[in-house]
């Protein structure tokens, strides 16, 4: 027993591990991929192919030799594995970034993804079925050891999830968490190599006959392998839904993350306990299926029709005008502190999924004793269920990203998956009548609820009017598969685009993004080709377009949906900017990763503008470092210029690294400040400046005009030396690529 502790112990620190290296590895491929949803699909799909073969593997390897012996191939393939990652930042960095210009379209890139993961992960892969048949003497005990293992390497998973997240990725960046995820995979290697030699004789002779004829367990494995489909799509639009709530950061994906695996592990526990009292796991398997519909239903019904307005009403009063959240200005300020903690990291995301994934892992054991029957064939029977269930993960990631999102939004998406978990029930209900002809009224009651629920769930505009605070005659709603795009109307008729909501910016156009567009421009002495990074609303495209010198604007966002959004402004709301957007023949959007069109610019620009997203956003660090400030330079004319906005000081010192001239300018009224850096002296000529804006200023509204040409009569800029940090911060606590210190705001030293 103590042996099997250890190992449990183990199992724990390699899954903590393992899902740091997932999370990291992730983020550096997208670096040189994009994070568009093309390229993280990929990825995702290139790392649980490589899990699915490993769980294939592990259960050949684990039927063929002896108990024992499974200690020293599982110690072998943890070793290798911290190898390897110890290797990887050169070989996911370096190496992907000498290679990513040639890769050419989706095929090349999940080739080239499969091809650098495929070691590390089918490692990953064999595991459970290795460890599984070295702690399992007896099939009796099968199920709920095996449950146990999966439940405890869930939850370091868990553990890891949060510890990157939330602390090792801000604080020691990329690199060094790869590191610690390494070394803990070689101490696992040492811990199992020791445990191997330890083990005696008489467990090794335990290994019995291997079995002949078909496997009895394929329709197990089938009906994993919908479950492993419908829980990865549940997945996906639940990240969607938590990321409304949490108000899209970086700490987003690792909580989500964290909640689900945490969930999960926590409903395997319960289950390993459960499996043995039940006579017919195949049949609990099933009928857990409807309380997994019902409950991904009901959670937000609960919320988007709570029946007493004062507890609906406290719901809603945490989500602020301007798509932050906020709290009651009644309750005191630490009580308002708490109240927003715990509903938007506990309350709010355990509402919308905590019970389904408990309940998928309350379902694990069941289907796992199914397969778990004879004891010669345990290692390739947990191999085989395992592989279904990734194989339907990554149909179901695909699916549901790729079209489901698309034609059915989140609303529908979520009504059609939990319609799927209700038949699956039903089945299970319908396998009872031939010996109970009277089911037990507690599963009816199941089944009634999940029909009603699918039935009243409401739509996708109402669903996400709620996310928003907004009335569904204020709101326009635009959800594709990469983000939810929205405007919502406030008083005196302003548009306010929200991004997976969050709000942006809105028209009629703000001063501050129409200057950064325009002003760049306007500064160069003869600029033709121009690229904005960022679409939003439209105004620093617009404002680009404003000099008639450029031939060409391009302007590269990964959410498509910005675009409709957009045409409805010129269709609906006679937007004279949004009309130019989309009619000047000089103007072309694009619907891509901007840092990846960068990569694959074939000529020189000779004015950027980045007004992609907060500093503190998801994966914000790609547009935010110095590696990719390096590669605008690299895509830059001789005498181009490069605008931003400075979001904090560490910005401003990292693009002071690259460019040797930079200036600073803040748009009157407090609204923030942005830079103009060039590798060439920067010709900021107050009176030709102005001369040229005059010569346009009549496309320009009343309010505009006013706010541009104040702004350029007043504006003094602030010459910035190379060299010099600004404030507070030093050179080398610059964001890079492998260290994005700003993204991860709370850490952030």
């Amino acid at each position: 027993m103590k042996r099997v502790r250890a190992l449990e112990a183990v199992f724990f620190a390699t899954g903590f591990a393992g899902l740091l290296l997932q999370v990291v590895w992730q983020r550096v491929i997208s670096l040189h991929a994009g994070v568009d949803l093309v390229a993280s699909t990929t990825v995702v799909a290139a790392f649980m192919g490589g899990l699915g073969l490993g769980n294939l593997l592990g259960g050949v390897i684990a039927d063929r030799v002896s108990p024992r012996a499974t200690l020293a191939w599982y110690a072998a393939s943890v070793a290798v594995i911290g190898v390897y990652g110890l290797l990887s930042p050169w070989l996911l960095y370096d190496g992907y970034r000498a290679v990513a210009p040639s890769l050419g379209g989706v095929g090349g890139a999940f080739a080239f993804n499969l091809l650098v993961l495929v070691v590390p992960t089918t490692l990953m892969g064999v595991s459970l079925p290795l460890l599984g048949r070295g702690v399992v003497s007896s099939i009796s005990d099968a199920a709920h050891r095996l449950s146990r293992l999966y439940a405890i390497n869930t939850f370091g998973a868990g553990v890891g999830a949060a510890a990157s997240g939330w602390f090792l990725l801000g604080t020691i960046g990329f690199v060094a968490s790869i590191r610690l995820a390494s070394a803990l995979y070689l101490l696992a290697a040492v811990a199992a190599f020791v445990l191997y030699r330890q083990a005696t004789d008489v467990e090794s002779a335990a290994r019995p006959a291997p079995a002949a004829g078909p496997d009895p367990a394929v329709r197990w494995y089938v009906a994993y392998g919908i479950t492993g489909a419908v829980a990865l799509g549940l997945e996906v639009v639940f990240l969607r839904l938590v990321d409304a709530v949490m108000r899209s950061n970086a700490y987003t994906f690792a909580h989500v993350l964290t909640l689900y695996l945490g969930c999960f592990a926590v409903g395997s526990a319960v289950g390993a306990r459960l499996v043995s009292r039940v006579a017919r796991p195949g049949r609990a398997f099933l009928l857990v299926q409807l309380g997994i519909g019902a409950t991904a239903l009901l959670g937000l019904l609960a919320l988007v029709h709570m029946p007493v307005p004062a507890v609906r009403g406290m719901f809603e009063s945490y989500f602020g005008s301007d798509g932050y959240l906020t709290t009651g200005p009644s309750m005191p300020e630490t009580g308002r502190a708490a109240a927003k903690f715990a509903f938007v990291f506990l309350l709010g995301p355990l509402t919308i999924m905590g019970l389904p994934v408990a309940l998928m892992g309350v379902a694990y054991p069941f289907v796992q004793a199914e397969v778990s029957r004879e004891l010669s064939r345990l290692g390739r029977g947990t191999g085989r269920l395992l592989f279904a269930n990734i194989i339907g993960n990554v149909a179901g990631t695909l699916v549901v990203s790729f079209f489901l999102l698309d034609a059915l939004g989140s609303a529908g998406t979520l009504r059609l998956l939990a319609l799927i978990c209700v038949a699956l029930g039903l089945v299970g209900l319908g396998t009872g009548w031939k010996v109970e002809p009277r089911p037990s009224p507690a599963w009816l009651g199941a089944a009634v609820a999940a029909v009603l629920a699918v039935a009243v769930f409401p739509s996708n505009e109402r669903l996400w009017a709620f996310f928003h605070s907004a009335k569904q005659s204020d709101f326009v709603l635009v959800e594709e598969r990469s983000c939810v795009n929205a405007w919502v109307t406030k008083e005196q008729g302003e548009q306010v685009l929200y991004l997976n909501a969050t709000s942006q910016n809105g028209w009629p156009y703000d001063d501050f993004h129409v200057v950064i567009g325009i002003v760049p421009s306007l500064v160069h002495p003869g600029p033709r080709r121009a690229l904005a990074v960022g679409l939003g609303a439209g105004s620093t495209a617009w404002g680009l377009l404003q000099d008639e010198r450029l031939t060409s604007v391009a302007c590269v966002e990964i959410c498509g949906g910005e675009i409709d959004l957009i045409r409805h402004l010129a269709d609906k709301r006679d937007s004279k900017e949004s009309r130019a957007l989309l009619e000047d023949p000089r103007s072309s959007l694009i619907v891509a990763d901007g840092r990846k069109r960068l990569l694959e610019a074939d000529a020189p620009y000779d004015v950027i503008t980045v007004d992609a997203m907060r500093s503190n956003g998801a994966s914000a660090g790609n547009v935010y470092s110095r590696e990719f400030y390096e590669l605008v330079s690299s895509r830059l004319a001789p005498d181009g210029l490069f605008s931003q906005w400075v979001p904090t000081a560490r910005t401003l010192t990292t693009v002071k690294q690259i460019f040797p001239y930079v200036i600073v300018m803040e748009v009157p009224g407090g609204r923030g400040e942005f830079l103009l850096a060039s590798k060439q002296p920067i010709p900021f000529e107050r009176e030709v400046l102005r001369g040229r804006l005059e010569a346009r200023v009549q496309v320009f509204s009343e309010t505009q005009r006013q706010s541009v040409l104040q702004f350029v009569t007043l504006v003094a800029p602030r010459v910035e030396r190379n060299g010099e940090p600004a404030k507070v911060v030093l050179p080398h606590e610059v964001n890079t690529d492998l260290f994005p210190r700003d993204e991860y705001f709370l850490n952030a030293n």
